[in-house]
C-alpha cells in the first residue's frame, strides 16, 4: 500500500505534486564509491560505454555515475583552490612583513659620510 494519494496535514495538492517530481536523494555505499574512486583513477573522462560498463559494474545507471564524476571532479578542483589560496594567503602575508620591516629601516638611514641619521617619512 503507498501514500501516492493521501495528503499529509497542511499539505496543498501542489506542494504534493513538487514532491512526486523530486528525485530523492541516495547514498552511495563504500565499495561503489571506491569503484568508482578507482576507476575514475584509470580514466577521467569516461565516454558512454564506458559509463554504462562501470553502471553495471558498480549498480547504477550511467546517469547517476555522469554526475558523481561530476560532483567529484568539481569537489577535487574546489579543494585543491583552497590550498592553493591559503599557500598564497601564506606568501602574501610574508610579503607584507618583509614590506614593513623594509620601510622601517628606510625610515633610519644613516649617512656614510657624515655618520648622521637621515630621517624619511
Amino acid at each position: 500500500m503507498t501514500n501516492l494519494g493521501k495528503k499529509h496535514v497542511g499539505e496543498s495538492s501542489t506542494s504534493q505534486n513538487k514532491a512526486n517530481k523530486k528525485n530523492k536523494r541516495f547514498r552511495l555505499i563504500v565499495e561503489q564509491i571506491q569503484q568508482l574512486k578507482d576507476f575514475l583513477k584509470k580514466c577521467l573522462h569516461p565516454d558512454k560505454d564506458q559509463l554504462i560498463q562501470i553502471g553495471k559494474e558498480v549498480g547504477l545507471n550511467p546517469k547517476k555515475i555522469k554526475t558523481w564524476f561530476y560532483n567529484n571532479k568539481t569537489q577535487t578542483k574546489t579543494q585543491i583552490e583552497k590550498s592553493v589560496n591559503k599557500t598564497l594567503r601564506t606568501e602574501n602575508e610574508r610579503f607584507r612583513s618583509e614590506n614593513i620591516a623594509m620601510k622601517e629601516a628606510m625610515k633610519k638611514i644613516i649617512c656614510p659620510q657624515c655618520d648622521f641619521e637621515r630621517v624619511r617619512n
